[in-house]
């Protein structure tokens, strides 16, 4: 946090520069002859390039509509604009790139200056133009939804900046695409900037809850996450843009936003209440972009170090298209430097800024995406100067600056919004990010436990990353370390019950998970997982009575509704199970287990052509989920329904499945013999049947009843196919 309240900031420093120069003639123009005047030529000038900051409600600190506005300030506005200090316009380049570039023509700067230097002349009133904004100040006009905190909070005095966040519960009964976001953050200047993310499963809504202030603290972001390839928020300087329909966002009924405000607290408290715009899309989208991040998280800047430097890259996997670009650094930064060195050797500047602001964000999107070929590595290069002769400088005397949230530690991050270009290349392109995200977490919390090895929150995390990269030894020593620094961490004796489970040892697993789940009593997922490894040991009952507990603390954990709908399946509870499965989906509509899942329980139920469509959702979301596979496959296999059986298909299906879950399962074997009988080849029925009905009794673990395969057995040897009853 800056001192003296240079938080402030680009625009309202201009403030003082536009007083101070408010009565000062000009030297550097003379009255013109027939002089511009304001109702023809500087009222759309303003509208175009200063009013969507400049006026009531905006980023400005006075208003710019109106002639009274402008004239008294026409000697300040000629000035500051002959110094191209406004409009703020960080980039440097590349030129001509951006939608929306607040550069002025040097015939424009001339305009205005002779237009002040005239007398500022207003023109006939009859000549003038409407400025195109909104009553209630929303650069985009009305929204189609407005969401407000249901209450002030206000932020106690003082000198740390802290993040807060709240959750704002959206009152749709209808899936939404959203085209465009707006915050408006009040007029306190206690925001510095916000994030906006998407609550799918209630656990914000119960952290809220907790607390008895508005909203929650905290950085991370717990259950909340950016819609899939968006980063929403506001920041000083970030212009509203509205993306095309094709790629817009998708916002379900019972979803909750969750926006995270970074506050600067003052000498005084200061109230806060932040406004959300929400914008419909006419159509869903088509397209979905990828948010791909260039993070470095070793930052650690010497005291005097007045070029610091900091870098990171990444190669891409596949072709893009990118369709904006977004730098995050705080005080220290001085220079932005994004570049792209193509696989020809060549080198194309994608952002340049040479004089950083963190009170000035923008995010820049470009009016023609940027093809980048695979092979291209996008490079980010920023300078941070942390001497005294910085203005900027937080700290006086200069002091070691490490990565970290906090506006008095340092941040280099660069996201770019990009769409793939060939099949299957979002896939690759992801993996991709996720590994080298991986990457970066480690090294920097490697970094962090070099300075302090008992760090059990680094230890922890590190622990993760190991366990996501199937290195089940390190985690667990990590782990270890982590409890024996402070035992009452109930995340790292959670990720103990993972470790120890991908080792195979459940029972110590669930030991683990029961240790999480005394230490908070309130984790939800720790108890979902152990439920999970109940039902492993055969105790479906201890397993239930933990997915309720998880459901209890969030009601829209998806995870915990459709494990608690097939234990429910398993008991027969067939009504309930579906009740639970259609609750997962409510959360996450996308969820392909959970649809599959349904699908099962409505075959049980008699309700065939329901479970058909089902199926057919999953296998749309996820062609290779084998339950979805086999369970289709099934069904065109045995349904009575003439209209419902389709035995070729039913074979493609099964032969699908089978490398997924191995030729000879016993589930795979079972229901080719069915597709086969329904294709009147009962040879090969009963040859199918016989290995699934051994396979059965060798592996009972596996679900499959014996019994029941030899009763189907004994049908195709009397050469008939199997039906499942009416």
């Amino acid at each position: 946090m800056s001192r003296g309240g240079r938080r402030l900031g680009r625009c309202l420093s201009v403030v003082v520069m536009l007083t101070a120069y408010q009565h000062v003639g000009l030297t550097g123009a003379q009255p013109a002859r027939n002089p511009p005047r304001y109702a023809d030529a500087i009222e759309p000038l303003l509208a175009e390039h200063c009013v969507t900051c400049h006026r009531p409600g905006g980023l400005g600190p006075f208003s710019l509509i109106g002639y009274e506005a402008a004239r008294e300030r026409a000697a300040a506005i000629a000035s500051a604009t002959g110094r191209r200090t406004m409009p703020p316009w960080k980039p440097v380049e590349p030129v001509g790139v951006f939608q929306g570039e607040r550069r002025l023509t040097a015939a424009q700067i001339d305009l205005l200056a002779r237009w002040a230097a005239a007398g500022a002349p207003e023109g006939p009133p009859s000549t003038r133009s409407a400025v195109p904004l909104d009553a209630d100040g929303w650069s985009l006009g009305p929204p189609d939804l407005v969401l407000t905190l249901p209450e002030p909070f206000v932020v106690p005095a003082g000198t740390t900046d802290a993040y807060r966040k709240f959750v704002l519960a959206v009152p749709i009964d209808e899936q939404r695409w959203i085209r465009a976001l707006e915050v408006r953050p009040g007029s306190s200047g206690a925001i510095h900037h916000a994030r906006v993310m998407v609550d799918t499963t209630g656990g914000a809504r119960h952290l809220d809850a907790a607390d008895p202030l508005p909203g929650y603290d905290g950085y991370m972001m717990d259950s909340a996450e950016f819609p899939h390839g968006h980063v929403l928020g506001w920041a000083p300087g970030k212009m509203t843009v509205a993306q095309p329909d094709r790629l817009s966002w998708p916002l379900a009924p019972g979803t909750d936003l969750v926006v995270q405000l970074h506050v600067l607290p003052r000498s005084e408290p200061v109230s806060v209440q932040p406004e959300l715009g929400l914008y419909y899309a006419k159509a869903p989208a088509t397209q979905q972009p990828v948010a791909m991040l260039l993070n470095a998280l070793t930052i650690d800047i010497p005291a005097g170090d007045a070029r610091h430097v900091v870098r990171d890259s990444l190669q891409l996997p596949v072709a893009v298209d990118v369709l904006s670009i977004y730098p995050h650094a705080h005080y220290l930064a001085k220079e932005i430097h994004a570049t792209a060195a193509l696989p020809d050797r060549s080198e194309r500047t994608l952002l340049r800024i040479d004089q950083w602001d963190y009170n000035w964000q923008d995010e820049y999107r470009y009016t023609t995406p940027v093809h980048l070929p695979a092979g291209t590595r996008v490079e980010m290069r920023y300078v941070y100067d942390n001497s005294a002769a910085n203005p900027h400088n937080p700290h006086h005397p200069p002091q070691p600056v490490r990565s970290g949230p906090k506006a008095t530690d340092e941040m280099a991050q660069l996201m770019l919004q990009v769409l793939t270009v060939g099949p299957g290349d979002r896939d690759t392109l992801i993996r991709a990010l996720r590994a080298e995200s991986a990457r970066d977490d480690v090294a920097a919390h490697e970094a962090r436990l070099r300075r302090n090895p008992d760090d059990y929150e680094s230890l922890t995390a590190v622990a993760v990353r190991h366990l996501e990269a199937g290195k089940i030894d390190a985690a667990l020593t990590a782990l270890q370390v982590a409890i024996r620094a402070r035992p009452e961490y109930a995340d790292a004796h959670y990720n103990l019950g993972a470790a120890l489970f991908a080792r195979g040892a459940v029972r110590d697993a669930i030991a683990a998970y029961r240790k999480a789940t005394e230490l908070d009593p309130a984790y939800a997922q720790a108890h979902n997982n152990l439920g999970v490894l109940l039902e492993t040991v055969g105790d479906r009952t201890g397993a239930i009575v933990h997915y309720e507990r998880a459901i209890a603390l969030q009601p829209r954990l998806a995870d915990a509704h459709e494990n608690l709908a097939s234990a429910l399946l398993g008991n027969g509870q067939l009504g309930e199970a579906i009740d639970h499965f259609e609750r997962a989906l409510a959360s996450e509509p996308r969820r392909a287990t959970s649809r599959a899942g349904l699908a099962h329980a409505l075959t049980q139920v008699g309700r065939r052509a329901d479970a058909v469509a089902d199926y057919q959702r999953a296998l749309a979301v996820d062609p290779t989920l084998a339950s979805a596979l086999l369970g289709l496959a099934w069904l065109r296999a045995t349904a009575p329904e003439p209209s419902l059986r389709n035995a070729d298909e039913a074979l493609g299906l099964v032969r699908r499945a089978a490398p997924l879950l191995g030729e000879n399962h016993p589930a795979v074997l079972d229901t080719l013999a069915a597709a086969y009988a329904a294709q009147g080849r009962f040879d090969r029925a009963v040859d199918s049947a016989r290995r699934a009905a051994d396979r059965a009794r060798a592996h009972p673990e596996l679900g499959l009843r014996a019994v029941d395969v030899d009763e189907r057995l004994r049908l195709y040897r009397a050469r008939q196919p199997y039906r499942l009853p009416q």
